[in-house]
């Protein structure tokens, strides 16, 4: 049994997970709440460049790089090395994807709010329109699939509502 040291606590003994289903769980727990901490310093700080690998406990490997993987081992194996012309380009053209997903993901998150019924302020609808304005035809497709998808279920929802509105506004039967 190994033991880990945390700065400022105490030394915390280790244990192999011996349910394999429990031990994948948790691995996948973890690595989500790791690439999750990734993505948010990632977002706070945009020049940083990160890379994370791990294995799964069946040897898949998973990985995460900010902004590439080229970069981040090229910073690992070569710390004093400026990066060629090439892959500081490929870099910063990865930065502004990132920041550019970022703004639609924003857009998107919006849509959901007015979607759900919630009252968005005047600045929301003002972003809204913005990204209408800047949408591209593979955002269009995606979005018309959506509707394709929710549209039935909205009718159906609808029907039931005016069904259940009409007979509450019947009148009883005679015998009641």
């Amino acid at each position: 049994m190994s033991e880990r040291k945390c700065l400022g606590r105490r030394k915390i003994p280790m244990e192999k997970i011996e349910n394999e289903t429990t031990r994948l769980v948790t691995f996948s727990k973890r690595k989500s709440s790791l690439y999750k901490k990734a993505s948010k310093l990632v977002e706070k700080y945009d020049d940083v460049d990160l890379g994370i690998i791990s294995y799964s406990p069946n040897g898949k490997p998973y990985s995460f790089f900010h902004p590439t993987f080229g970069s981040v081992v090229g910073h690992f194996v070569s710390p004093d090395t400026q990066p060629s012309i090439d892959s500081g380009i490929v870099a910063a053209n990865a930065r502004i994807k990132v920041t550019e997903r970022r703004g639609q993901l924003d857009n998107l998150d919006i849509i959901e709010k007015i979607i759900s019924n919630q009252t968005p302020g005047a600045n929301d609808m003002e972003n809204l329109w913005e990204y209408i304005d800047n949408v591209n035809e593979q955002d269009v497709k995606r979005l018309e699939e959506w509707l394709d998808l929710v549209d039935p279920k909205l009718n159906h929802k609808l029907m039931m509502l005016e069904n259940g509105a009409v007979s509450s506004t019947q009148a009883p039967p005679n015998n009641a």
